[in-house]
């Protein structure tokens, strides 16, 4: 019984989380077409750093419920980690708010995605244990930049650098990237690759600090 008032105490936090991210998103300069990478990295990139401090300390307002601490890192959890479900959680969070504001607008398809993968997530996150794997382990000689000695910045770090990935790619969904030149395509390439061991560092912190709060 305690088990189950626990798993529900998480699952609303969770969805307050979501409201939070759909908020974040109303209230950052996105443009409803897509757009180069130009406006990602020198419009909006720099809006979420600005908006930081106060952000994470939003994030903090919200009671995550507590925790056990002492539990050991467990085999059998493999991608069912809290730091890879925030990732999916996150993006989902995005996606959602994109069918409600962007191009042909489809409520529908929002509320759906919420109820049907959302939830579900939801669901999951309220259950996990600590994996015991590590999630950021590319074999690379780039260094991301991620920073976070919190479980709130850490999960606001990662909502900021997916919606930066995502709204970067976009445009490449709409054109032919044949006919891009090749100077703006090792332009994407090479913000790619560092966006995503950023983004896989911001998992890791995500996966080690929820348990340490």
């Amino acid at each position: 019984m305690i088990q189950n008032s626990s798993n529900e105490s998480l699952k609303s936090y969770f969805l307050e989380l979501a409201a939070y991210g759909s908020h974040l998103l109303d209230r950052l300069p996105i443009e409803r077409e897509p757009q180069p990478l130009e406006y990602a990295l020198g419009r909006l990139s720099p809006a979420l750093e600005q908006m930081r401090d106060q952000e994470i300390s939003v994030v903090a307002q919200f009671t995550k419920p507590a925790v056990d601490r002492n539990q050991t890192a467990q085999s059998g959890v493999g991608l069912n980690s809290i730091g890879m479900l925030a990732d999916r959680f996150t993006i989902l969070i995005i996606k959602e708010w994109c069918l409600r504001n962007k191009g042909t607008r489809d409520e529908a398809k929002a509320k759906a995605l919420f109820e049907q993968q959302t939830l579900d997530i939801v669901e999951a996150m309220s259950q996990t244990r600590p994996g015991s794997s590590a999630m950021n382990s590319k074999i690379t000689h780039i260094k991301g930049d991620a920073a976070a000695t919190s479980w709130s910045e850490a999960f606001y770090g990662l909502l900021a650098t997916n919606l930066i990935l995502w709204e970067s790619q976009e445009i490449l969904y709409v054109s032919n990237i044949k006919e891009l030149p090749a100077e703006e395509l090792r332009s994407y390439i090479e913000w790619f690759s560092y966006g995503n061991i950023r983004r896989n560092e911001y998992i890791q912190l995500c996966e080690e600090l929820y348990w340490k709060s």
